[in-house]
C-alpha cells in the first residue's frame, strides 16, 4: 500500500488526531502514576510479575499517545508508527521537550509493523483498526510482530455505541459536506442549531471530539470507517489466531458485572471475575 496514495494517510495529514498539543503537563502527572502501570500490567499479564521494560509498539500513534507511552513507561522501548506525516511531527516534537530517549517513531502503514525488528511485548492498537481497507490483514500482521507471551490492546468502534454518530455521517454524506474548512464550519454552526430536546444534542454536547474542527472531521467526514459488534470482535480476533483475553472495561460487555447484575435473569450469586484469574498469553482486550 502507498502510504502517499492512501486516503486514510491523505485525510489524517490535513485533520491530525487527537488535535495536536504542544504540552503534556495537563496529565503527565497521571501518566506517571506507577500505581496506573501495575493496573495495566495486571490487566495484560495477570499472572506475570509486573516489569516495566518492555518492548511497546503504538500501532497508528496520532499526535501524542506514543510520546504519553513512552512518558509512562521510561524503562521500556516504545515504537510508535502512524502513516500520517503531521502526526509523527507532533509526537516527536512532544519527545523532545519531554527528553524521551526512549520513544522511537516511524511514518509507515501497520500492514508495515513487521520490518521493525524484534517482537514486541504488548502492542497497542486503539481507533485505528477500523479506518483500514483490510482489518483482518492489519491485525494478523501485529500479531506478527507480536511476542510469543505479548499481549495486544485493541481499540475499533462500537456499533451501537456509535449509532447517533453514523446518523450524522448519512446527512454529512447527503449534503455532500467535505472536510474543507469552509464545510466544517457550515456543519458546526448548523449541528448547534439542533434544539436541546434533539435525540443527538447529547451526543454533540458532550462528546469531546465534537468540540474541535479536526476531530470532528475525524469523526463525521472521515473517508473509511466501519464498526463491529461484540461478536465480530470476537472473529476479528480469532480470525487472526490471536485469544481473547479480556474487556479492558469489563461492565458493559460482562453479564456479570455493573448495573445489569441486577436483572433477574443474571442472578445475585454471580460476580465479575477477577482480572487476575485469565492467562495473559496473545490476549486482546476491545472496548
Amino acid at each position: 500500500m502507498s502510504r502517499e496514495g492512501d486516503v486514510i494517510a491523505r485525510f489524517y495529514d490535513r485533520h491530525p488526531y487527537p488535535p495536536p498539543v504542544d504540552s503534556l503537563d495537563e496529565d503527565a502527572a497521571a501518566w506517571r502514576d506507577g500505581l496506573r502501570r501495575r493496573v495495566e500490567h495486571a490487566r495484560m499479564w495477570p499472572s506475570v510479575p509486573y516489569r516495566d521494560d518492555r518492548a511497546i509498539l503504538i500501532a497508528g500513534c496520532g499526535t501524542s499517545q506514543a510520546a504519553r507511552y513512552a512518558l509512562r513507561y521510561p524503562n521500556a522501548r516504545v515504537v510508535g508508527i502512524d502513516v500520517s506525516p503531521t502526526s509523527i511531527r507532533a509526537t516527536r516534537r512532544l519527545g523532545e521537550r519531554y527528553g524521551l530517549t526512549n520513544l522511537e517513531l516511524h511514518r509507515m502503514p501497520i500492514e508495515e509493523a513487521g520490518t521493525l525488528g524484534p517482537s514486541f511485548d504488548h502492542i497497542v492498537c486503539t481507533g485505528v483498526l477500523h479506518h483500514l481497507a483490510n482489518p483482518e490483514v492489519g491485525l494478523r500482521t501485529l500479531r506478527d510482530a507480536l511476542a510469543p507471551t505479548g499481549a495486544i490492546h485493541l481499540m475499533v468502534y462500537a456499533s451501537y455505541g456509535r449509532f447517533g454518530v453514523y446518523l450524522l455521517q448519512d446527512y454529512c454524506r447527503r449534503l455532500g459536506v467535505k472536510p474543507n474548512p469552509d464545510d466544517i464550519g457550515d456543519l458546526v454552526a448548523t449541528l448547534r442549531e439542533l434544539p436541546q430536546g434533539h435525540p443527538l444534542s447529547h451526543l454533540l454536547r458532550n462528546t469531546p471530539d465534537f468540540a474541535h474542527d479536526d476531530a470532528l472531521a475525524d469523526a463525521l467526514l472521515n473517508p473509511r470507517d466501519r464498526s463491529y459488534t461484540v461478536p465480530e470482535v470476537l472473529r476479528l480476533i480469532e480470525g487472526a489466531d490471536l485469544r481473547f483475553g479480556r474487556w479492558v472495561r469489563q461492565a458493559p460487555y460482562r453479564p456479570q458485572c455493573g448495573a445489569i447484575t441486577e436483572v433477574p435473569t443474571v442472578g445475585a450469586s454471580q460476580r465479575c471475575p477477577n482480572p487476575n484469574s485469565s492467562p495473559p498469553s496473545n490476549s486482546s482486550g476491545a472496548p
